[in-house]
């Protein structure tokens, strides 16, 4: 097996492995090595997901992101009690539920660049704001 060159065993890398390396080396660096463990990772929790939804299967391990409807499995990747599958759709989510209630509670009458007319007042909360600082 002189001639045979050895290769790194992560799928989408190419580098060969040094020809003084051990017998049982497997990976070119440690961080084909890791790509290669979340990678796989990520195969057994894709198979999962799609096994239990051919079969028509919703357990606990498998939930919906309320906010863009993609499933994802809890654990592997995501904590167990995750609630969204991205920063991202948190975010949004976050974002949403801001606009809505900044929407029903305050009404900016805004006249001028930087300027209000009346303090914002909440009428649910009692709370008065003070007015927003102009730009000198």
């Amino acid at each position: 097996m002189a001639g045979r060159v050895r290769r790194c065993a992560y799928i989408f890398c190419t580098e060969p492995l040094p020809v003084t390396s051990r017998s049982d080396k497997r990976f070119c660096s440690p961080a084909c090595k890791q790509a290669d463990r979340r990678w796989r990772r990520h195969q057994a929790e894709a198979v999962a997901i799609g096994l239990w939804y051919r079969l028509g299967v919703e357990t606990e391990h498998v939930v919906r992101c309320p906010a863009c409807g993609k499933r994802f499995a809890l654990g592997h990747g995501h904590r167990r009690d995750a609630v969204y599958c991205r920063p991202a759709c948190r975010q949004a989510a976050y974002r949403e539920r801001k606009r809505v209630r900044e929407g029903i509670t305050a009404t900016l009458d805004v006249t001028a660049a930087g300027t209000r007319s009346t303090p914002l007042a909440s009428a649910d909360t009692g709370i008065k704001m003070a007015p927003a600082r102009t730009a000198a």
